[in-house]
Order: structure tokens, then C-alpha cells, then sequence
């Protein structure tokens, strides 16, 4: 969406020990002429913004899983 004096923020990644990383959604509409896309920005995300982000949420879950490596594979 091409914005003109306005900025619109999705993602806030946050570093957590352990190596773990936290993902927080949050639309933000900012700048001097936000208020004049505020109603498109809410039709355009608002009713699937929830789905989306569990769907999200799962695949990041699945590709983390299939990341770690299979000790049980180690010859020993």
C-alpha cells in the first residue's frame, strides 16, 4: 500500500534468552497523514488479521520443529 506521509507497522521482534525470539503483531498507522487512510487500513486488515496471524504462528512453529536436528540419527 503506498502511503504519502503515513507509515504503517506490522512486526516487533524482541530477543528472549534461550536463543528465542517473540513476535508481537500490532498494526500501527503513524505520520502527519494517517488519519486520512486509517478507514482503508482497517477494512484492508481488520476481519482476517487474526486468522492470518495464527496461520503465521503455526507455520513458524512447523519450520522451527523441522529445524532442530534428530539426535536420535546420531551414531554413536
Amino acid at each position: 500500500m503506498q502511503l504519502d506521509q503515513a507509515m504503517l507497522v506490522f512486526w516487533q521482534f524482541d530477543q528472549l534468552p534461550g536463543r528465542k525470539t517473540k513476535l508481537t503483531q500490532e498494526i500501527v498507522l503513524s505520520g502527519d497523514n494517517a488519519a486520512a487512510y486509517a478507514t482503508q487500513v482497517e477494512v484492508g486488515f481488520g476481519s482476517n488479521l487474526e486468522a492470518g496471524m495464527k496461520r503465521i504462528a503455526a507455520d513458524m512453529a512447523a519450520a522451527e520443529s523441522h529445524s532442530k536436528p534428530d539426535h536420535g540419527d546420531i551414531a554413536r
